[in-house]
């Protein structure tokens, strides 16, 4: 079983439910990819300057796959991004302030910049969301922003999101793409934009095919990367409505170093 390529989701796969990692144990592994020649790549829904915090301790090289998809660096540099066109940003932004269903959303611009809301830098979701975003800034109005925006981050008290998923899809086909992000939220994304295009795009790049390729995750939004690979795995602790759609399930959890173990397998 040669692999060149492993992708894994971070929240709810790669981490535990603290946000943690077997160090140590990760390092052993980081070191032998390298000594294989094997990529490591983080696929998450989340901004680029967030993921890199979980690594500061470690050495060797890992390729961030962030926003989805939307953006991708390697080497602390920027090769690939999908930016969504400002009329149609603009468009969606109005069309959300007349939609019932969206007026009790938190909903944050995730950009080149920076990312941007409305919320006030002194409520309690400011201060949540400041955890997963570099540089949040408090606007008055999200429109008025010029930023080259990656992804429209939209979340609610409840977790059943399906109903607005659904509406913004219908709304916006073709031009904008809802998917739920597993945290009573939804992601509003470029159509053709997920982690399996992303991850097809380091392929190309890198060579390396859907043979040559382990990945894992744990959500919907995973589904697609995952069959992007060959060695595919959802996590034992996903939904059963997601693991029912992947071939191959992890027999730990993330709570297990799950992911780890895989790895530690096809690393031999």
């Amino acid at each position: 079983m040669s692999i060149k390529l492993i992708a894994t989701d971070m929240d709810g796969t790669f981490l535990n439910d603290h946000s943690d990692y077997d160090h140590t144990r990760f390092q052993r592994l980081l070191t032998k990819m390298q000594e294989q020649g094997v990529r490591f790549v983080v696929a998450s829904g989340n901004q680029y300057p967030h993921l890199p915090q979980y690594f500061t301790d470690l050495t060797g090289e890992i390729t961030y796959l962030a926003e989805d998809g939307a953006h991708i660096v390697a080497n602390g540099r920027t090769i690939s991004e999908d930016v969504i066109p400002q009329p149609v940003l603009t468009a969606f932004l109005s069309w959300i302030r007349t939609q019932p269903l969206f007026e009790k959303a938190w909903v944050l611009l995730s950009g080149r910049q920076a990312a941007w809301t409305e919320m006030l830098a002194s409520s309690k979701r400011f201060k949540q969301s400041s955890y997963f975003y570099g540089n949040l800034t408090h606007v008055m109005d999200l429109t008025e922003v010029t930023d080259a925006i990656y992804k429209v981050d939209i979340t609610w008290p409840s977790f059943d999101v399906s109903a607005q998923e659904a509406l913004v899809n219908q709304a916006f086909g073709g031009k904008l793409r809802a998917t739920s992000s597993g945290l009573g939220g939804i992601d509003v994304i470029l159509p053709q934009v997920n982690k399996a295009y992303g991850l097809s795009k380091l392929q190309q790049i890198w060579q390396i095919s859907h043979d040559e390729t382990l990945a894992f995750g744990d959500r919907g939004n995973d589904l697609e990367m995952v069959q992007q690979a060959k060695y595919g795995y959802i996590m034992k602790n996903a939904p059963e409505a997601v693991r029912r759609q992947a071939n191959l399930t992890t027999p730990l959890s993330n709570n297990e170093s799950g992911v780890l173990a895989i790895i530690e397998d096809f690393l031999k």
